[in-house]
């Protein structure tokens, strides 16, 4: 028995020992797309041991972008990762041990390459529009009317974007959302940033709706991302791009002045970027000028204590200038297997005014134009020359760091430091004019207006992630930011009997903003099954103190008279994703969100604007913000090659900030600004089709069905005002041979309703055409029209009625830019090993130009 015993323990030793030196590990991980961020489904991942260079074992990626290697030895591994298309990632020094069995590298991130095959041509069309669980994206390429461009004119061809006369850009019809460039935040106002980024330069336009939690709950619109065109090859790459251009027909001068309307538009872009192995380094400079032409024809009247209506009808030339430059530079460097530090700096300079020439027929009358019995109706004539010009210059400089961890965690580190100057000057004057000799006459008033507004801008961020079981993720952050924005007003007026100036500074005026944001959020995302969750919470405590220099300049609106104007408020803003996906041709999403919209510094500031004859514009210092509650319900659906998502959308606005008008009796003129006195509401349906004719056509069309509601109380006087709101935007395009491809977009909105009256219809089509030359490596040539009917024409109404209905005032306004506009472009690209482009910009300035 104890022999037999002996035998036994003998055995079991050996069984055990060999079981200890024969344990094997693995490893995992997953595969992402540089570009996209996506995952990354079928690459090949091939693990190599570092002591032979032998293959020991690979694997494919599932349709979630994971992958893992079991029967691994322990020892030094090289881990291998490729796909066609892609640039291939080694990672090199993988130490499988026994106190460590199982390595998990995160995510691998790839990039695409351009590749060319001797003797082999592959050609598809990519899918205009993707979808993803939180978001919508948009190939930049596939908008060709928009090259040579800027961002604006790419957003302007996507659904639910819309531009206006004054090139502010609007989402579902609000203009307050966030700007993001390559997934980092700004707080910048989007017309400003995105006309300094040229076309040619971005790769995807992502449009978030429903943002989660790790977002800024900043932007009632939601957030549109901006992703520059990078590669992560090695070599030197280097390219440029020209634009040049014109409308000679619209071409005019202002007769009374003499001012003659420059009609050109012209641009440049060059850009270089080094890449070898772990580091990069990248740099480039923009610069964009443009012109638009147009006529704008107004009518106005203003009650008026006995009853009769005060009288302005208007029109004449409006010339608009718009011009930017801009330079950058950055570095990224992997100082390990596990840490990346990057830094940027960015600098622009934005300039963009307008003239007018204006005519103006005043006269008193009833609300038809009609004379009144005993009531001087005599028609007055002045003319109204006046420049509004605006100025911007921001440096901005960032650095971050990426901190992995072997239990499958980061730590992301940033910090961004911002100097904005920021300036106005407004140039007024009214002459005396002789209308049945059709000349100026005599001056009667000269205004003139400057501020000048710096701005310093500070934000941090730590944010941690850990991957979870079921390919989930957990993430909290912290991240601050802090803005403190001073300045003055001078408004001056021309003694015209003396020539002196400073005869008039009632309407003087400084301020001081400083604004802190403490920001923190915690999310969670998951698969179960067919399901994939995100959610989060995310908390922002405002501390914020305005202070006004001069304030009894408010008294117009009979507003109590404040020195000092104090929010400190705890706000939370819970998120909810979820995607079901029946196959892989159905997939259902549902997304909900709490948001909020500070008003920026430069709508609460009391600095009196008076932009032209019959219009002054003014801040106010008691703007609260506004609260957004926002769902959506959306069906992606696939047929074969096309691709279709139905989305339903609700999104409730409560303390909804309005734009409105009054009348300043005390000179005969409309005081335009900014309150919080009602609700907001828009319920609807939206329709994005992706179609394709085989490999010589793709078709995508946008359009969007919603109820507009808004009410409020306006000046004592309740408004309730509801419209049946559409818009559709088709893009196609054309491959007549490999060299050439035609492009054509249309985009039709209909009218709705305001808070105090109507903005009209708007349609307006555009086409291009590209050469490629296969012989010219390199080379793009394009010819563009825009507006090729010469349809660019917009216009609103304005009006507003007292306790007993009474008309208090009616605005109506039209422009008509003058069009077609013809553009020729040309782009060079030297690439030798791929190329690396980033950009970056203005983080807090933008939003008060």
């Amino acid at each position: 028995m104890t022999h037999f015993l002996k035998i036994l323990l003998t055995a079991v030793f050996i069984v055990f020992l060999s079981g200890v030196f024969a344990q094997t590990g693995s490893i995992s991980g997953f595969v992402k797309d540089y570009d996209s961020g996506d995952r990354v489904p079928f690459a090949s991942v091939t693990v190599i041991s570092e002591n032979s260079g032998e293959p020991l074992g690979g694997a494919v990626s599932n349709d979630k972008g994971r992958f893992k290697i079991d029967d691994l030895k322990n020892g030094n591994y090289k881990v291998v990762v490729s796909f066609i298309g892609y640039q291939t990632d080694t990672i090199n020094a993988v130490l499988v041990e026994a106190n460590k069995l199982h390595v998990h590298l995160g995510e691998i991130v790839i990039s695409a390459v351009s590749m060319e095959l001797e003797g082999v041509e592959v050609r598809g069309n990519a899918k205009a529009t993707s979808r993803k669980i939180d978001r919508q994206t948009y190939r930049a390429g596939d908008f060709e009317t928009a090259s040579g461009g800027t961002a604006v004119d790419v957003l302007n061809k996507l659904p639910s974007v819309s531009v206006d006369p004054d090139g502010t850009v609007s989402l579902r019809g609000t203009s307050d959302f966030m700007v993001y460039l390559n997934g980092k935040p700004t707080q910048m106002e989007a017309s400003v940033l995105l006309n300094q980024i040229a076309a040619s330069n971005i790769e995807n336009i992502d449009v978030i709706t429903v943002p989660t939690a790790r977002y800024d709950a900043q932007g009632k619109g939601g957030i549109i991302n901006i992703e520059t065109k990078k590669s992560g090859a090695d070599g030197f790459s280097i390219s440029s791009n020209g634009l040049l251009g014109g409308s000679p027909w619209g071409n005019k001068t202002d007769k009374y002045s003499g001012y003659k309307m420059k009609d050109d538009r012209y641009g440049a872009g060059l850009h270089m970027a080094y890449r070898k192995d772990d580091f990069a380094l990248f740099g480039g400079v923009n610069y964009n000028y443009k012109n638009v032409n147009g006529l704008r024809v107004g009518d106005a009247r203003l009650l008026q204590s006995n009853g009769s209506y005060y009288h302005m009808v208007a029109d004449g030339e409006r010339p608009e200038w718009y011009e930017n430059y801009s330079a950058n530079w950055g570095i990224d460097y992997k100082l390990s297997a596990n840490s990346t530090v990057s830094a940027s700096y960015y600098y622009g300079n934005r300039t963009e005014g307008r003239s007018a020439f204006y005519v103006y027929n005043n006269f008193y009358g009833d609300v038809e134009k009609n004379p009144i019995q005993g009531i001087d109706a005599e028609n007055h004539w002045i003319y109204n020359p006046n420049t509004d010009d605006r100025f911007g210059k921001f440096h901005t400089a960032n650095i971050d760091l990426i901190q992995k961890f072997d239990n499958k965690s980061q730590v992301k580190l940033s910090l961004l430091y911002e100097h904005s100057n920021l300036s106005r000057h407004l140039d007024n004057l009214d002459y005396d004019f002789d209308k049945p000799n059709d000349e100026p006459g005599q001056l009667l008033k000269h205004y003139q207006q400057t501020d000048a507004t710096p701005l310093d801008g500070f934000r941090t961020s730590v944010e941690w992630e850990k991957e979870l079981e079921n390919e989930g993720k957990l993430g909290i952050g912290f991240q601050p930011q802090f803005v403190k924005q001073e300045g003055g007003y001078n408004y001056d007026t021309l003694n015209v009997n003396t020539g002196a100036w400073g005869t008039n500074n009632k309407f003087n005026n400084d301020v001081e903003l400083s604004r802190a944001i403490y920001a923190g959020y915690i999310d969670y995302s998951g698969t179960f099954g067919k399901l994939n969750l995100v959610a989060g919470l995310r908390l922002e405590y405002t501390d914020q103190l305005l202070e006004i220099g001069n304030p009894d300049y408010v008294d117009i609106f009979e507003r109590p008279q404040q020195t000092e104007y104090k929010v400190q408020q705890l706000d939370w803003f819970p998120t909810l994703h979820l995607q079901y996906g029946f196959n892989e041709r159905h997939v259902l999403t549902f997304a909900a969100s709490r948001r909020i919209n500070r008003p920026p510094t430069k709508n609460m500031v009391p600095f009196l604007y008076r932009r032209h004859y019959e219009v002054y514009l003014v801040g106010d210092p008691e703007l609260e913000p506004e609260y957004l509650t926002n769902f959506e319900l959306s069906l992606h659906k696939k047929v074969g090659e096309q691709s279709f998502t139905l989305t339903g959308f609700y999104r409730g606005t409560d303390n909804a900030i309005f734009r409105v008008n009054t009348v300043y009796e005390e000179e005969n003129v409309l005081i335009r600004s900014y309150t919080n006195s009602g609700n907001v509401q828009s319920l609807g349906a939206e329709l994005n089709a992706n179609l394709s004719a085989g490999q010589f056509a793709k078709f995508f069309i946008g359009g969007s069905l919603y109820n507009f509601n808004a009410q409020g109380e306006v000046f004592g006087y309740k408004e309730d005002n509801s419209s049946t709101n559409w818009s559709i935007k088709g893009n196609m395009n054309l491959f007549f041979t490999k060299e050439i491809k035609f492009t054509l977009d249309f985009d039709a909105r209909s009218s709705t309703v305001t808070t105090q009256g109507e903005n009209y219809n708007f349609w307006m089509s555009n086409t291009a055409l590209n050469y490629t030359p296969e012989k010219l490596a390199g080379w793009d040539f394009s010819v563009k029209v825009l507006d090729i009917f010469g349809s660019n024409q917009t216009g609103l109404n304005t009006r507003a009625y007292n306790a007993q209905q009474q008309q208090i005032f009616y605005q109506e306004v039209e422009y008509d830019r003058y069009g077609p506009i013809v553009e020729l472009g040309v782009t060079y690209s030297l690439n030798l090993n791929g190329k690396s482009k980033k950009n970056a910009g203005s983080i807090f300035g933008k939003e008060q130009f």
